[in-house]
């Protein structure tokens, strides 16, 4: 299994902005981070850096996690793997547990099979996971269940998955949805399959809202509500999620024009549900 940059970077930016507003008390150092985050959001990423760079040689844990993140991407500056993992070391030797989480998903992407640097990713994200960071229980939870560095378990598996899906997780509760579907290591429940993805999809997550709207079409788990799905299939497609598109056509194809009007008013309205502080972290 090849766990790549692409995971990584699904969660850096949330992440920037949490910290400053769940892990930092009011300061002035706390606005200079954030000034650093806004200038990333309108893709000043020079500016960016250099506002990080102070902080971080200033010992600002935040501020080494952002600024890792930049050399890790390779934005504003030339992609660097080894300063970024540096930089997240050094971040994460002051306590900051995201920082944690990604040097150990930079291990298992450049383990390549060497026993070491898998066990030293397990060993990082149990002592995040222990510690309360419910991305890292998930993490874990993954290797479990496909055997990457671990001897698989899927029961093993199932119990990390469902504490982070516990928390609110989206990725986390996406995938249970997907376990209870398929029935791997559980009895197959497309009611318990239902609730999760529907979990999911009110926090946001485009793969849960597209598998939520196909079961409401198709009353599978769940009480059909054609309305509804087409609402469901409507934010999936927002956020580019392959067929969704077209299973909102045919949905609406099979609507009257008010029902589309009320699914549509539905999406233009949709706000992700927050998850617990845990899982924003």
């Amino acid at each position: 299994m090849h766990i790549g940059t692409a995971w990584r970077r699904l969660f850096r930016i949330v992440l920037c902005g949490l910290l400053l507003a769940t892990g930092m008390a009011p300061s002035v150092m706390a606005e200079t981070v954030g000034e650093g985050l806004d200038a990333y959001r309108v893709g000043d990423f020079e500016r960016a850096r250099q506002i990080w760079q102070e902080l971080a040689d200033d010992g600002d844990a935040a501020a080494q996690f952002n600024l890792g993140t930049l050399y890790d991407s390779g934005e504003g500056v030339e992609q660097d793997s080894a300063r970024a993992a540096e930089l997240w070391a050094a971040a994460a030797d002051q306590g900051l547990l995201v920082a944690t989480h990604n040097l150990a998903l930079m291990e298992l992407e450049q383990a390549a099979g060497d026993p070491a640097r898998l066990e030293a990713a397990r060993a990082r994200l149990e002592q995040a996971a222990v510690s309360g960071l419910p991305r890292a229980t998930y993490t874990l939870g993954k290797m479990y269940l496909l055997g990457v560095g671990v001897p698989q378990d899927v029961d093993r598996a199932l119990e990390l998955l469902r504490q982070a899906a516990e928390t609110g997780l989206p990725r986390a509760e996406y995938n249970m949805g997907k376990i209870y579907r398929d029935g791997q290591g559980v009895e197959a429940d497309p009611v318990a399959a239902a609730d999760w993805f529907g979990r999911a999809a009110l926090h946001g997550h485009p793969g849960a809202q597209d598998h939520y709207a196909r079961r409401l079409a198709a009353g599978e788990g769940i009480a059909a509500d054609p309305v509804a799905a087409l609402g469901f299939a409507l934010l999936a497609a927002r956020q580019d999620y392959p067929d969704a598109l077209a299973m909102a056509e045919d949905l609406k194809q099979k609507l009257g024009i008010m029902q589309v009007v009320a699914a549509v008013r539905f999406a233009d309205s949709f706000v992700p549900a927050r998850p617990s502080a845990a899982a924003s972290q």
